[in-house]
């Protein structure tokens, strides 16, 4: 079959190769075979059950193994990357090749002699005297001869060429390390792994129990030891000589970073209220995000602060840091004005800042080679992470240059950790969530519950709202860069897609007649608050305000659009009729805001703000703007009481970051419902049956309490690679 070409891609069925610019681009078998499917159906939907049996065919597969191929295939591609269009997804059927292929011409068969030349006379070579050629039979009889003594002489050449090759094969093969991934915890609730830097010791956040613990297992042999415990554990980094370990923790108050020796002990405080930290080489000082955007501090040891870095690029929170052991640069993970997420390099002293990685896919950690010559990052495509490298010159300064893959497909928690003997650490963590509704039984408090699930399948399914009417639930299915909008109803059935946009589409609200949905999209580049019908359709963007992270999106009974400032201190308010917009809050400097909550009649909201002088679930009147504290912790609201005297809020432990498509990032375990009334008092009414949940929304409904939730299937273990950059 003649190869097919498409952008800057040659594929060559008969001979199984993809080539990218000359150069050929690794698949792993599926991968090709689901390819060739695809093209060879270019501009025609290819179903998912005709895939299935056309590349797992004879094989029992679940839908979830395609998913994943088609994931591989995109990243192999470049999909979404540049504007490049090569896969389009049709949600719930199948998959479509939407780029035009053409098939290049045959190559030309080589010229065969021509043995029926007739009788010439023939020069001899260097005789200069002309002589009668043979007679032609034996002319051929002779040639035959020849022939037949140079293809035996040919053969044989081969076949010692060909003994040498597998004798060199065989010991390259014995030689050359293959990239091999082990297991070394098997609790099935293990994560947030790093590795010391002499790569003989692993650190890693059990929560096997009530509370999370941190552990320390020597790789060499001997049992894990729990070193200390809290409520939440996280951002593991080993000290340079691998005697300490940084870390953050949080038990009921605001996050604490913290130094412990990797025996345990007595840890020493660092700082109060950051989450990401990391050490300097020579193990002297710490250089520590802040929560505002964009703030790197720079501490010593003992916590006190000698100086302060501005990154102009990062215009959000940083994500995550690390420290040059060669060069002494600092790398810092951040996010743009238009949502992207990026890679920054600066000198400690907050000179030479350059971006050199920009994603629109989520990058989830960076780290910098043991030797300084490449930055190693995570990137999150839906369900799966990728190791991506990025080449770097430890004698001059970064460059923004194309990246390399390493691993891929990889079903990871997000972090990762790398030794200077080339050992990688990261946490398997296979997860989905799907949404299920509970109800009250009975009158007492708590009461009984009665749990039911309400969508099947193995995405990711968040950020549940109900319908004024109380008859359809709005979600999002995916991750951060492709998620999109469906609704299904309350009693179970088939979801309908309201978006099907090449792009990040969440946090819908439903208007208040139900006919309407707004809802957060990166559509176009920017973050913006669009319209849909509640059936789906054409959608359209209504916004104009930087839109926050958080991606919030609410829909007052009285026609007004919320959604969360870029910052999250403040909300604007929206006509989606005229495009007015303006403040919620008139003066907003103070904390951040979270999930208003609309009284029935539209004249109150409640929301969770962390004013630092008096955090708590604060009251906000919509006619002149007052504000009133009624709990002093900030809890999440979630609905009001159908007269209006009490709000619904849920409170629990953070289990896990699970992306930007989950609100905040985070889910939560030990979740529980409480009852706050106006005047302040409150009672637990529901302590929810599941291990992990997400986004939670109230049901109308006078006479119970009714919610829909997300609820998560999760399982992790720590894996090793060794010499995973071979």
């Amino acid at each position: 079959m003649p190869p097919w070409a498409f952008g800057p891609f040659v594929l060559d069925v008969s001979e199984r190769r993809l080539l990218r610019d000359g150069q050929p681009v690794a698949l792993t078998p599926k991968a090709f075979d689901l390819l060739c499917v695809l093209v060879g159906r270019h501009g025609h939907l290819v179903m998912k059950e005709q895939l299935l049996e056309q590349v797992w065919s004879n094989t029992a597969v679940e839908e979830a193994s395609l998913n994943r191929c088609v994931s591989v295939l995109r990243k192999a591609l470049g999909d979404g990357v540049a504007g490049a269009r090569y896969i389009e997804t049709v949600p719930k059927r199948g998959y479509r090749f939407v780029a035009t292929p053409t098939q290049l011409p045959p190559a030309a068969p080589a010229a065969e002699a021509d043995t029926s030349a007739p009788h010439t006379e023939q020069a001899q070579p260097g005789a200069g005297i002309t002589t009668l050629a043979a007679p032609p039979t034996y002319i051929a009889a002779v040639r035959r001869g020849v022939m037949a003594v140079v293809v035996l002489l040919i053969a044989g050449v081969l076949a010692y060429a060909a003994l040498i090759d597998v004798r060199k094969g065989r010991t390259l093969a014995a030689s050359k390390p293959t990239q091999v991934h082990r297991q070394v915890t098997f609790g099935a609730n293990e994560g947030a792994p790093s590795i010391s830097p002499d790569g003989q010791r692993i650190a890693y956040v059990s929560g096997n129990s009530d509370s999370r613990r941190l552990v320390v297992q020597d790789l060499q042999g001997g049992s894990p030891v729990s070193i200390f415990t809290s409520a939440e554990i996280g951002g593991l980094r080993w000290s340079p000589d691998g005697s300490e370990l940084l870390f953050v923790a949080r038990d009921a108050g605001p996050p604490v970073l913290y130094v412990l020796p990797r025996e345990g002990g007595t840890p020493r405080q660092m700082s109060a209220g950051q989450f990401v930290a990391c050490w300097s080489p020579d193990g002297r000082q710490i250089a520590v995000a802040q929560f505002l955007p964009g703030r790197i501090l720079i501490v010593d040891v003992a916590g006190g602060v000698s100086r302060a870095i501005s990154l102009t690029g990062a215009k959000r929170w940083i994500a995550d840091l690390d420290w040059s052991p060669t060069t002494g640069l600092l790398l810092a993970v951040g996010n743009d004005n238009q949502g992207r997420t990026t890679i920054w390099t600066v000198r400690p002293d907050g000179t030479d800042q350059r971006e050199i990685v920009v994603e629109h896919a989520e990058i989830t950690a960076a780290r910098w080679a043991s030797r300084g010559d490449a930055i190693y990052y995570f990137r999150r495509v839906e369900q799966t992470i990728s190791l991506l490298k990025i080449p770097v010159s430890a004698d001059a300064p970064p460059v923004r240059a194309a990246s390399l893959p390493i691993l891929t497909g990889l079903e990871a928690d997000g972090a990762f950790s790398i030794s200077s003997n080339r050992r990688l650490v990261y946490a398997r963590a296979p997860f989905y969530s799907n949404l299920w509704t509970v109800h009250m039984a009975g009158t007492t408090s708590p009461g009984r519950l009665v749990t039911t699930q309400l969508t099947h399948g193995t995405s990711l399914v968040e950020r549940p709202r109900v319908s004024p009417d109380g008859r359809r639930i709005l979600f999002n299915v995916g991750h951060a860069a492709l998620t999109n909008l469906f609704s299904v109803p309350l009693t179970g059935g088939e979801p309908t897609a309201l978006t099907s946009m090449q792009s990040f589409n969440l946090g819908g609200a439903w208007s208040a007649d139900g006919r309407s949905v707004a809802f957060a999209s990166t559509e176009g580049g920017k973050p913006r608050v669009w319209l849909v019908g509640a059936e789906g359709g054409t959608a359209r963007p209504i916004s104009s305000g930087d839109l926050s992270d958080s991606f919030d999106v609410g829909w007052s009974p009285t026609a007004q659009v919320l959604y969360q400032q870029a910052g999250n201190r403040n909300y604007y308010v929206l006509d989606p009729a005229t495009g007015v917009e303006r403040m919620l809050i008139a003066d907003a400097s103070h904390g951040w805001l979270f999930l208003p909550t609309y009284s029935p009649d539209g004249t109150r909201i409640a929301v969770a703000w962390s004013r630092p002088s008096d955090p708590g679930l604060w009251v906000i009147d919509t006619r002149d703007s007052s504000q009133r504290r009624i709990f002093d912790r900030p809890l999440m609201p979630i609905g009001w009481s159908a007269d209006g005297t009490a709000i619904y809020a849920v409170e629990g432990t953070r289990a896990a970051y699970r992306g930007l498509a989950t609100y905040l990032g985070e889910t939560l375990t030990k979740a529980q419902i409480l009852k706050i009334s106006i005047d302040g008092t409150a009672r637990i009414v529901a302590d929810l049956p599941f291990q992990e949940v997400g986004g939670i929304a109230m049901v109308p409904n006078g006479q119970r309490l009714e919610i829909v939730c997300a609820v998560y299937t999760s399982r992790s273990d720590v894996w090793i690679v060794d010499d995973f950059d071979e």
